[in-house]
This record gives structure tokens, sequence and C-alpha cells, in this order.
């Protein structure tokens, strides 16, 4: 091999180098710009627009305090509700049991599968 044709192969090498090295800065300077882009854009969703202070304000923080305060009221409704249920459906129970022991030897008595009067089912 003599020395021209290393010259050459050496030179066409350089050009492929400085070709991909333009590429490479190219979209190095691509992928920065796009960061940089995506960082500007989070920190504008996180202070909501850009109108001020991030986070919430005392409002907000005692609207959902009174929220959570009213499902609790709700929940001890619920119970008090639940603990009624109980009590009636006991009270039904005792005047079946009185209804059947005096009601002769008729089953049912136009009840529904349920349980329920048929006049007062429909």
């Amino acid at each position: 091999m003599s020395l021209d044709g290393v010259r050459a192969w050496i030179g066409e090498v350089e050009r492929k180098l400085g070709v991909r090295t333009r590429v490479f800065l190219v979209l190095l300077a691509i992928s920065i710009g796009s960061s940089g882009a995506a960082i500007y854009l989070a920190l504008e969703a996180d202070d909501g627009g850009g109108g001020g202070t991030s986070g919430a304000t005392a409002e907000e923080v005692q609207a959902l305090r009174e929220q959570v305060e009213q499902g609790g009221a709700d929940t001890s409704q619920v119970s008090a509700l639940e603990a009624q249920i109980v009590e009636l459906r006991a009270e039904i129970d005792s005047l079946r049991a009185e209804a059947g022991s005096s009601g002769g030897g008729k089953q049912g008595g136009g009840q529904s599968a349920n349980g329920i009067p048929e006049s007062e089912a429909k």
C-alpha cells in the first residue's frame, strides 16, 4: 500500500467523521431545546398556569376540612339508620310469629316471596 493511498483513505475517514460530528451536534441541540421546553411547561403546569402561588389556598384547605367533617357526620347517620333497620326487622319477625300462631293453618296469607303483603308490594 502506498503512502498516497493511505492519505486518501485517511481523508475519506475524516470527511465521514466530520459529517457524523455535525449530525451529532444538531441532534444534541435539538434534545437540549426539547428538554428546556419540557422543564418550562412542567413549571408552568405546577404553578397553575402561572397564576401566582403554587399549592392550595387557605380557603381550599378549609373547604376540604368541612367536607371531611361532613363525611364523618354522614357515617354516624348511616350507623343510626342501620340500627333502626335491625330493630324494625326484629319487630317484623315478632309480628309474623304472632300472626302465624293466631292465623290458624293458613300459610303465607297473601304475601309475596319477600314477605311483603301483596297489596303493599305493588
